[in-house]
This record gives C-alpha cells, sequence and structure tokens, in this order.
C-alpha cells in the first residue's frame, strides 16, 4: 500500500513476508518442551510412525507413553510429516512441531499466489499474504503437532488449482474443456482428504461448481442429444478426477499400515471404529464452541500454560488477531449485502463471488458436525478471510474521490500489524503479567477459558 514497484520487487518482497512468517513461527518453538493439547495424540503417534511401529495404526493398546493415546481417529499424513522430522531430528518437541511451522510458512505463500490467480493484481497478493502472517490463529496452528495446518495447506492447494481451471473454462472456451488443472484439484483433494477428514470440504464445493458448469454447457442447449457423448465422456473425467484420484491417494495414504502386514480389511475396521466413536462421542470441553463464535473470534482455544516467574505467567491461546478478524467479519457482510444489492453482480467479479463461496464452504459444514468442535477448525477458513480483508482494503486504498477511505484502509493494517505485535506473547508462551493479560488479552470474558 506504499508507492513502489511492485512487479519488479514482488519476489523479494514476498520472501521477506515469508521470511517474517517463518521467524515468528519457529522462535520459541521448542517451548513447553513437554506434549501441550493435542499433541497427546498426534506427536504420540507421530514418534510411533518414526520407529515404523505398528500401534500407530492398531485401536486397542494402552497408551504408548502415560497420559497419552495412539490418534487412530485421523488419516495419517501430516503424522507422516512429522515422524520425518522426529526421525531425523531427534525425539523432541521442534523436531514434532517444525513441520507445522513449514507448512504454516507455505500457507502464507499459497494465499499469495491464490490472490494473484484470483485479482491479477500483485500489489493486493501480497497485502493478502502479510495479512495472513499477521494472524493469531495461524500461528499458533502452526506452532503444534497437529494436522489442522497441514490440511489448511492443501485446502488452500485444492481451491488455487481449481481455480486455474475455472478461469480456463470461464475465460478461455466457448465449450467445456477439461484441463490438467482439474486433475491437480483431485490429486490435492485427496492429499487433503489424507490429512482430515474435513479436506474433503474442498472437493465437495469443486464438485459442485463443476456440475453446475457442465449442466450450463449442455443441459441447456437446444441440440443437447447430439452432445450426450461428449457430456458423459466430460462427466466421467471430472468424476475420476475428483472422486477416484482423491480415493486412491488416500488409500495409498496408509502405505506404512498395509506395508506393516495389515489389509484392507484392517483398514475398512478402523474407519468403522472412527465412524462409531465421533458420532457418539459426548464429552464436552471448555473451549468447544460453534461456527458462528468462530466468525467473530468469541471463544479461542487455551492450548498451555507455562509459569516462568513468580509474577508472571505464559500461556499458548489459539485466538486470532482481533481487529483483522472482525475487520474481516466486516468485510464478509458487506461482500454478501453488495451481492445482494447487486443481484449476484459484483465488483469483484467471477473471482470474488468464488473466493466467498469456498470461505463458505470450508467452515459452514462444521455447523452439521455431530461431535463437539473447537475454535481451530476454522482454520482453512482464515486465509480466505485474509485475501477478501485484502480485496476491499485494497479498493478502498484506490480510491480516489475520497482521500480520507485511503488513509483508512492504510491505517487499518498498520494497526492489524500493532495488534499482532500485542498478541504475540499470547500465542507463544512468552510471560506477561496478569494484569497486562486480563485487562487485554482477556478483555472479553469469552476470551479465557
Amino acid at each position: 500500500m506504499i508507492k513502489i514497484n511492485v512487479d519488479r520487487y514482488y519476489s523479494t518482497i514476498l520472501l521477506l513476508i515469508l521470511l517474517f512468517a517463518f521467524v515468528s513461527r519457529v522462535f520459541l518453538l521448542h517451548k513447553p518442551v513437554t506434549y501441550i493439547f493435542d499433541e497427546v495424540y498426534h506427536a504420540a503417534t507421530a514418534k510411533l510412525m518414526a520407529r515404523n511401529d505398528p500401534r500407530a495404526f492398531e485401536w486397542w493398546n494402552p497408551p504408548p507413553e502415560p497420559d497419552t493415546a495412539v490418534d487412530w481417529l485421523h488419516p495419517p499424513l501430516a503424522k507422516y510429516t512429522q515422524a520425518f522430522f522426529i526421525y531425523t531430528l531427534g525425539e523432541n518437541a521442534f523436531s514434532w512441531r517444525f513441520s507445522s511451522a513449514l507448512f504454516g510458512t507455505a500457507i502464507i505463500w499459497l494465499t499469495a499466489l491464490l490472490a494473484k490467480e484470483l485479482f491479477e493484481n500483485k500489489a493486493l497478493s501480497l497485502l493478502a499474504a502479510l495479512l495472513a502472517a499477521f494472524d493469531g490463529l495461524l500461528l499458533v496452528m502452526s506452532r503444534i503437532a497437529m494436522n489442522d495446518i497441514h490440511v489448511a495447506f492443501f485446502i488452500l492447494l485444492t481451491l488455487l488449482f481449481y481455480f486455474k481451471h475455472l478461469k480456463l473454462i470461464k475465460y478461455g472456451r466457448r465449450q467445456y474443456q477439461f484441463s490438467k488443472w482439474l486433475l491437480l484439484t483431485g490429486v490435492a483433494g485427496g492429499l487433503a482428504t489424507a490429512t482430515k477428514w474435513s479436506g474433503v470440504f474442498a472437493l465437495l464445493i469443486t464438485g459442485l461448481i463443476e456440475a453446475v458448469i457442465l449442466s450450463k454447457f449442455y443441459l441447456t442447449k437446444k441440440n443437447f442429444q447430439k452432445n450426450v457423448g461428449v457430456a458423459m465422456l466430460n462427466l466421467a473425467k471430472i468424476a475420476a478426477s475428483l472422486v477416484v484420484v482423491p480415493a486412491f491417494i488416500y488409500l495409498l495414504s496408509y502405505a506404512q499400515m498395509f506395508w506393516q502386514g495389515k489389509d484392507l480389511t484392517h483398514l475398512i475396521e478402523m474407519h468403522n471404529q472412527t465412524w462409531r466413536y465421533q458420532i457418539n462421542l459426548e464429552a464436552t470441553h471448555p473451549a468447544q464452541s460453534k461456527p458462528w463464535q468462530w466468525f467473530l473470534n468469541l471463544k479461542p482455544v487455551w492450548i498451555a500454560v507455562e509459569r516462568q516467574a513468580s509474577d508472571k505467567e505464559g500461556n499458548i491461546y489459539a485466538v486470532g488477531n482481533p481487529l483483522l478478524f472482525w475487520l474481516g467479519a466486516a468485510t464478509i457482510l458487506w461482500t454478501l449485502g453488495d451481492l445482494l444489492v447487486k443481484k449476484g453482480k459484483t465488483k469483484g467479479g467471477l473471482p470474488l463471488l468464488y473466493l466467498l463461496a469456498v470461505y463458505l464452504a470450508v467452515w459452514l459444514p462444521w455447523q452439521f458436525s455431530p461431535r463437539i468442535m473447537f475454535f481451530y477448525h476454522y482454520t482453512p477458513a482464515v486465509p480466505l478471510l485474509c485475501i477478501i480483508l485484502a480485496y476491499w482494503l485494497w479498493q478502498m486504498w484506490i480510491e480516489k474521490k475520497r482521500p480520507l477511505v485511503k488513509k483508512i484502509s492504510l491505517v487499518a493494517v498498520v494497526l492489524i500489524a500493532v495488534n499482532f505485535a500485542i498478541w504475540y506473547p499470547h500465542w507463544t508462551n512468552i510471560a506477561v503479567s496478569p494484569d497486562f493479560a486480563d485487562s487485554v488479552y482477556f478483555i472479553i470474558k469469552s476470551w479465557k477459558n
């Protein structure tokens, strides 16, 4: 949002943003040195995978370590990456969290790429990446050995590939054209689903859009009968890309289990056990929340606490950057209102419509989940929220008739950065006084679990 030659220095500026994101994620990554929150499941299981221990895929064993349990409830892909660094760097807190730090940094990169692909604007792309780098939920989930930051990465990759395919159809062809980008969409969607079942949300929304597009190209034609063969062929290609390929990748993600001698029957029974556990779970948790609370940043998750001095305490709270979240929520509502007033048309065109659709698709389905939910389930939606916010801030910045609007956009970005600096200790276990925490971090009652 400053007058510089963005085209010339785009790569350099993006690299600096990524460097900032990486450093903020690895700083004091090894603290606490013990398991925090759900690392008692994920990291403990990744250790077993690093040792090629069959218990990683068995649900009937006692805890592998005191106060832990095997995570057989989620697909294994994220735990493989954690296991790789445990195997290469040793069994310590830094190694089992380092995978999340890398994927969390890569999310900032994908945010920039997706924004640039959507709006063909490098300055907007950098702004979106910067906003994502300033967020607290993305930061915290990049500093803990869980699978949420990994699935967010693969969901974002799925959406990036699919929009490349969508642009080809919308802008480049009069007839429906199958492309390599749709196949890559299926690959990325398969990797997302092999990380966490919620990764399927990205495949569902892309499949729905494809169905609408295919019907538009063929079902509305007067000469439908002449095109039915082509339509069926394209439908088969879409099904192969968005169903068969992801299913194969999902199955392949259990390669270590098969290598250990277990068969498909074991895999089916493990999924049966998982499904029964998820739908019958009646447990409650002080940090559980509803999707509408995620939108408003009202119910964070208390990850860890560590008393570091007689009068100070370090906490890790998975909570979003307040100003970023609230401004982002306002731009979501503004976008929806703009669409209603203009009857589905908006200045942002297809890119903004696509962005809003996928933003809603990756978190609203949680509303129908039979089990308890947590704020970190909102993680995949945050990069999309940052792009939408960046779009409207950029529209304000290029406003020529109202200079005050231009200044407000700059002030908003500066204040989001200031918020990041103020809240960074609360996200990274840096000790502060209880009085400061109560007056800033817990000023809203629901922020303290």
